[in-house]
């Protein structure tokens, strides 16, 4: 309770710093924020679908981590390279559209007339008044990233224009775990601020979408270029199997070499065929011309017989032949069906003609050597021997046939082999083809998945044009101005508080030098309380008599030691005005000064070993008020000191207490075989501390009545108007 006394009466003392220092603050706060610029706001929120939109692969959201996709975006919203986009933009419309006498939507006229004049004019030649894109065209093209260029100065440091302005007032951000983003962006000038978050919702939709389509971009036209390769060689490789097919005369190859197989059967079978008619014909021939005997070698002699014979084998021969080639073509050949019908007409004649000679050259014979009519055997013998060339003929057709089959199976095994070939690669090729037509097909359709899901990148709430400006905060500035100056004042002066090593009054006095305060003597009022310093002396040394003696005993020497650090610190005054107190109330008292009633640097003083060596005729009933020399340049011998029924150590209470003084005290202390017995007073001490020990001081007006009632904490008190 002592310490938040002691701090109300601490504030009560720098009252006046507290209220003229803050209020002083506040005025000047007040003359300063009288042009306070005013801050107008826009908003804008982006509707992602990053979370719960539909994609093509019948899930919902984005590919991958949904957080950080959306993470991702707030990125490109704040990035640099956006930023620096869109600051550039920016000027770009502000000097397209700003006027220099009339606010619009764009930039106000103060702030345009400061832009306009800022700007170079070889910049202001750059601004097309016809296109947008064309200015910010312009204006890229010319921009430098050096010291002496006035565009990249102005998107690095203009409060409009500057990367890193525009950033520490713009504010992205997600709304709760929603797929929508909110931004918002503050300015002095309604036009910029409305204009910076229409420019940054188109500019980072764009960003967006290249950073997503980038690189699928890259990897369809990739596989792209690569489906159109494989086609082409693909392509070339088929024209080439079908202009080889062409030149080889391959319809199917499978089916010809499977003909050529079957056709080389039917010619082994029909070989064996053949040979085995023709050897059964040679057999029955040999045996008829054995039985004809000179018969048949005469009709063998015979010319016109052999030219017959000779024109039927040839007839046969050519029958056989056009049969085969009929058969090869499948009978459908009607010029071959004509011939081979025209020499089968020949042959019969042949026949018929080659018998009738027959019969001619052997008429008048009748038997054979073996009795046998020749009727029965020149006919038979005919026939088997014009069977002999038939199949002769037939057998000259089958190895002609035979060469042409043996020439058809050299032609066609190379054209297997190399077909398979083609084939093979023709094949590989379409396999990576395929694979490659695949690959795009599922680019091609990441690329749909990212156009449906950035599709829904769109603006939810277009940003509205502000018209009127946010609430300034100049009271909040004000107010802040008055209790930070009230804050600073208050920590100053409690520093000060704390470091000073001034003794002041009780509490700061008993903490610097822990010796208990008997109590304090005012110092003179000069001016408000002049008239009252006669009273408040004398309450004062009562109140140090009150407190003085209770301490003194009857039937001994009560000795008062008067002490001090160092002069002028009141003791000569003190102990004559309570001698003079004292003997006003009949008491015997007796007082001692050095200097005058003993020297201090005497021997006598300095081997003292009681108060009747200083002054001999001291009586026992007699108060002894001694006034001791100061500490610092003299010792005081410690039977002396010992004797004191009060030490009393007399200082002034607006000095400070330094480190000798201490000193001093501590071996003081030292010397003391009673410790009880050394007290401290405080002189030339404020009304406050005199307050502490003799209570409230006059006048004791209304006021004063009051504030003293306070300072004790008496806040619901009912005071006796009688008590003082």
């Amino acid at each position: 309770m002592d310490i938040f006394r002691y701090v109300v009466r601490f504030l009560y003392k720098i009252r006046w710093y507290l209220v003229i220092l803050p209020v002083i603050a506040f005025v000047v706060a007040l003359f300063m924020t009288r042009d306070m610029e005013k801050t107008y706001n826009a908003n804008t929120s982006i509707y992602t679908g990053m979370i719960t939109a539909y994609n093509l692969e019948g899930g919902v959201g984005t590919m991958g981590n949904q957080q950080t996709n959306i993470h991702n975006l707030l990125y490109i919203i704040t990035t640099e390279t956006t930023i620096h986009e869109v600051g550039l933009r920016l000027f770009a419309r502000c000097m397209m559209y700003g006027n220099l006498r009339k606010d619009n939507n764009y930039i106000t006229a103060e702030h345009f007339r400061t832009l306009y004049n800022s700007v170079p004019a070889e910049v202001k030649a750059l601004i097309d008044q016809n296109s947008e894109a064309q200015t910010y065209a312009n204006l890229k093209a010319y921009e430098k990233p050096t010291q002496d260029n006035f565009l990249f100065a102005i998107t690095t440091y203009h409060p409009y224009f500057s990367t890193s302005s525009i950033n520490s007032r713009l504010k992205p951000m997600q709304v709760g775990g929603t797929d929508i983003i909110d931004i918002s962006y503050s300015a002095n000038d309604p036009g910029i601020c409305y204009n910076t978050i229409d420019l940054l919702n188109t500019v980072f939709a764009r960003q967006y979408q290249d950073m997503r389509y980038g690189e699928t971009n890259n990897v369809i036209k990739y596989f792209e270029r690569e489906v159109h390769r494989l086609f082409r060689t693909l392509t070339k490789a088929e024209n080439e199997l079908i202009n080889y097919n062409i030149r080889k005369r391959i319809i199917n190859y499978g089916e010809q070499t499977k003909q050529l197989s079957m056709l080389q059967a039917n010619q082994d079978v029909s070989d064996n065929t053949l040979l085995m008619d023709k050897t059964t014909t040679e057999a029955l021939t040999n045996y008829l011309e054995n039985m004809l005997g000179d018969r048949a070698k005469k009709l063998a002699e015979s010319e016109q017989f052999t030219m017959k014979v000779r024109d039927i084998s040839r007839l046969q021969s050519r029958i056989a032949n056009l049969r085969l080639m009929n058969s090869e073509n499948g009978g459908d050949d009607l010029e071959a069906q004509t011939e081979l019908a025209k020499a089968e007409k020949e042959l019969q004649d042949a026949m018929s003609n080659i018998k009738q000679l027959t019969t001619r050259i052997e008429a008048g014979s009748f038997s054979t050597e073996q009795g046998v009519k020749k009727d029965q055997l020149i006919e038979p013998w005919l026939t088997n021997l014009l069977l002999l060339k038939q199949t002769e003929a037939r057998i000259n057709a089958q190895d002609i046939m035979r060469q042409k089959i043996d020439k058809d199976f050299i032609y066609f095994a190379p054209i297997g082999a190399e077909l398979g070939r083609r084939e093979r690669h023709i094949g590989f090729i379409e396999g990576n083809y395929m694979e490659m037509l695949k690959a795009l097909n599922a680019a091609r359709l990441r690329q749909k998945n990212l156009q449906m899901t950035t599709a829904t990148l769109r603006v939810l709430t277009p940003p509205m044009f502000p018209l009127n400006a946010q609430p300034t905060n100049r009271m909040m500035v004000l107010l802040g101005a008055f209790m930070l100056t009230f804050m600073l004042t208050a920590l100053f002066f409690f520093i000060v508080e704390m470091l000073d090593r001034t003794l002041r009054d009780k509490m700061r006095s008993e903490r610097i030098t822990k010796i208990p305060v008997i109590g304090c003597f005012p110092k003179e009022s000069n001016l408000r309380y002049r008239r009252y310093n006669k009273t408040i002396n004398d309450m004062a040394l009562h109140q140090l008599s009150r407190a003085l003696l209770p301490h003194f005993k009857e039937g001994q020497q009560n000795v008062l030691n008067l002490l001090s650090t160092d002069a002028a610190n009141g003791k000569s005054y003190i102990a004559q005005e309570l001698e003079n107190y004292w003997v006003s109330l009949g008491l015997q008292v007796r007082r001692l000064t050095y200097d005058e009633d003993f020297l201090a640097e005497d021997s006598k003083f300095v081997m003292a070993k009681d108060i009747k060596d200083l002054c001999p005729d001291i009586m026992p009933d007699e108060i002894a008020i001694v006034e001791y020399p100061n500490l610092d340049s003299y010792s005081i011998p410690p039977a002396l000191l010992n004797m004191g029924t009060v030490n009393l150590m007399v200082t002034r209470a607006n000095r400070t207490w330094k480190d000798i003084d201490q000193k001093a005290l501590k071996e003081l202390n030292e010397q003391l075989e009673d410790k009880n017995t050394l007290f401290m007073y405080l002189t030339e001490a404020n009304r406050y501390a005199v307050e502490e020990f003799v209570g409230q001081l006059p006048p004791y007006t209304r006021f004063s009545n009051f504030v003293y009632r306070i300072s004790q904490l008496g806040l619901t008190a009912v005071e006796n108007n009688h008590a003082r």
